[in-house]
């Protein structure tokens, strides 16, 4: 008896290997785990299996556990069997998983489907300037104290301070610009003590003890710092949601240029920004908006959040874009393809103007910004800018009337041609729609 029953394992084994080594039940296996639907969007699944093969694998939706009452319009999503597969429908935001099993009971395949209801914002393309206040004060270099007799000494560096450490405490009180530091660097040379720095450094806190030295060529004591509490720039805005007056812009994140660092913000400000003229790009050699900041522009509002898919913020007035004056619909990653489309952005004063690209490429699972290869095909942008230059970042890439993402990154070596990160990665920084920056360092 238990012969007969290894010999019966063993067969219905190699029927179900040699069933899933079949090329329909190898393109069922293959079908991606995750999968993002907008409401009222459909998709199909197509399966062209035997018919008696057909009969004996069933796709169903497995919900939350509910009342023998409730309608299974509840249900995130429906699945109907169509001639060539399952076709499945998005009824409302939620989640479930689709079971794909053989005879009822075995499982071959699960499916996470996120439902998100349509999403509409204000395009932008506006021109902005980025004024970033650091929670802390960076150190961006070491400046040598000069002594009496003329010898340097780096009294920070000798007690084990490393570039790109963020200074936050002096003594036991908060720092956060330069002026500060230099207040804390005076009582302490006054009083012939030590300062105790506590730093951030790669996330951990660490606390340092120096003392302050006399310099005989700023006539000042002094710790042997470059230091520098903040950024300034320009870029431009991606979109506005004019429900919360919330904005996202760039599309990365802003880095101290010198310590490479992504800064943590402790208060920012956008403002309306003028193009003045444009450094065009050239292989090898990045382009430049160069513009003004204008304080009585359009633009005005906070940024709250430096992340990795851009600033975020809020705006104190409304946002219009001229050449977009109704909410364009978001378009998410999965039904980016690729093909023609536009951007929007500002190459000349204030004017937002729309430019022709090609989307080359999709990498629909990439989350670092890099989810499209786009290439710059309008003449006239072309002519004027070489393609992307430094403060297009933030342009919104727009796509058979979706807003689809934005431009992050230029090819140092072909300037026609660079990044595009997705909507999907922005909003998710945005929890009400979930449901070359110039530098200033001073001696010290």
């Amino acid at each position: 008896m238990l012969r007969r029953r290894q010999v019966v394992g063993i067969i219905i084994a190699s029927l179900f290997i040699r069933l899933c080594l079949t090329p329909q039940v190898r393109t069922l296996l293959s079908l991606p785990g995750y999968q993002k639907m907008v409401v009222g969007e459909s998709s199909q699944i197509n399966l062209d299996l035997p018919g008696t093969l057909d009969k004996r694998i069933q796709m169903s939706v497995k919900g939350p556990s509910r009342s023998v009452f409730a309608s299974p319009q509840d249900l995130p999503v429906v699945i109907n069997k169509s001639i060539t597969g399952y076709h499945i429908l998005a009824l409302r935001p939620g989640e479930a998983n689709i079971q794909i099993k053989l005879l009822g009971y075995i499982p071959l395949k699960s499916i996470k489907v996120q439902s998100v209801a349509p999403q509409r914002v204000v395009v932008g393309g506006h021109s902005i300037g980025v004024m970033l206040k650091s929670n802390g004060i960076m150190v961006v270099g070491f400046a040598p104290v000069i002594l009496a007799d003329g010898s340097k000494k780096y009294p920070a560096r000798d007690e084990g301070m490393e570039i790109g450490d963020l200074i936050f405490k002096v003594n036991g009180k908060a720092v956060s610009s330069e002026t500060d530091l230099a207040k804390c660097i005076d009582e302490a040379a006054g009083s012939n003590q030590k300062l105790t720095v506590q730093i951030k450094r790669h996330n951990k806190i660490v606390s340092l003890s120096i003392k302050p030295v006399h310099c005989s060529e700023t006539q000042r004591h002094r710790i042997g710092l470059y230091v520098r509490d903040g950024v300034v720039g320009v870029g431009t805005m991606t979109f506005w949601d004019p429900d919360t007056r919330q904005y996202a812009a760039l599309g990365h994140i802003i880095i101290d240029t010198d310590t490479r660092q992504g800064i943590d913000v402790l208060r920012g400000k956008i403002v309306s920004a003028s193009v003045q003229t444009v450094r065009r790009g050239r292989p090898g050699k990045p382009g430049e908006k160069i513009g003004v900041f204008n304080e009585k522009g359009t633009v005005d509002g906070n940024i709250t959040k430096n992340t990795s898919s851009g600033i975020f913020g809020q705006t104190s007035g409304e946002v219009n874009n001229p050449l977009v004056p109704h909410l364009l619909e978001v378009g998410y990653a999965h039904q980016i393809h690729t093909g023609k489309a536009k951007i929007y952005t500002v190459v000349n004063g204030d004017d937002i103007e729309a430019f022709d690209i090609e989307i080359e490429k999709v990498y629909r699972d990439r989350q670092n910004g890099k989810g499209m290869v786009i290439r710059v095909t309008d003449p006239r942008l072309i002519s004027i800018t070489g393609g992307i230059v430094q403060g297009m970042s933030g342009s919104p890439i727009v796509q058979e009337k979706r807003i689809v993402g934005a431009v992050t990154h230029v090819f140092l070596n072909d300037p026609e041609r660079g990044y595009g990160i997705f909507m999907d990665n922005m909003l998710a920084q945005l929890p009400s729609l979930q449901n070359d920056a110039k530098k200033f360092s001073t001696l010290y």
